[in-house]
């Protein structure tokens, strides 16, 4: 992927569409996966869902997803309450790691005023996993340009964890995203203490959530609501229903499934 916005004028920020048209140009032959709409692929899924989590009341939803997903209390609860006046880029191109002569591509980069949180969205493909080194590297991303802040790396899953490592097994979330830290921090440069440091720091800064458990929670926030007029009630409906149509849609069936079952148990 190459980085978005060279060829843009000055103060234009993209829009999803955008950004997601951008990424699918650079898919070659494989852009006709794209056409039933794109289900299934995680960059369609990441941008319908986030597109409507941007527009809905941030605190309310994007914030209760925060506040519900799982592991780095601390850095999750801090980013929920920042949510409202983050900024929230999806699909939003590449951030360089030099000493690594890489890019990382962030699925959401949301920076809050204390928090920096990357997002790493796994879609519904059966068999899909994480390359052994692309959570080590996604820590050294948020190092790298986190700006002070407090990173937080937040994994959206298809199933709750283990997780799959292509070609490592399965590991809980912690415990696979250190698989491989050492020879990334290695052929960074960097010492053994540092990447004691990143090893150790695991747990207070990455955390989990299923899709399931969002649709659920935009589901629920949505039934909440209460008191607002009329036309802007059905407005912040029609919105919380896209986001949970579209998991259901590319989650062919999946988490309608789980609902249902959840529902009649």
């Amino acid at each position: 992927m190459e980085q978005y916005g060279g060829e843009m004028e000055a103060g234009h920020k993209p829009s999803v569409i955008s950004r997601l048209l951008h990424e699918i140009s650079w898919e070659g032959r494989k852009v006709k996966l794209y056409r039933d709409g794109g289900r299934g692929m995680e960059n369609a899924l990441t941008a319908e869902v986030f597109q409507g989590l941007s527009n809905l009341p941030r605190d309310m939803f994007l914030g209760e997803i925060l506040r519900c997903a799982h592991g780095a209390d601390e850095a999750r609860l801090a980013a929920a309450i920042e949510v409202e006046h983050s900024d929230l880029d999806v699909l939003p191109g590449s951030l360089p790691l030099p000493a690594l002569g890489i890019d990382v591509q962030p699925d959401v980069w949301m920076t809050g005023s204390s928090v920096q949180v990357l997002v790493e969205a796994k879609g519904f493909k059966k068999g899909a996993g994480f390359n052994r080194e692309q959570l080590p590297r996604e820590l050294l991303c948020l190092e790298a340009h986190s700006g002070g802040r407090t990173p937080l790396l937040l994994l959206i899953l298809a199933s709750p964890p283990p997780i799959k490592l292509t070609g490592n097994g399965f590991h809980e979330v912690d415990a696979g995203v250190a698989v491989g830290l050492d020879s990334v921090c290695e052929r960074a440069g960097m010492t053994h203490e540092e990447y004691e440091r990143l090893r150790t720091a695991i747990p207070a800064c990455v955390a989990w959530i299923t899709w399931e458990e969002i649709h659920a929670v935009v589901m629920r926030q949505k039934g909440a609501l209460s008191g607002l007029p009329s036309s802007i009630a059905a407005s912040v409906h029609r919105t919380a229903d896209g986001v949970a149509q579209a998991i259901r849609w590319h989650s062919s069936g999946v988490v309608t499934d789980l609902v249902e079952f959840a529902e009649g148990s």
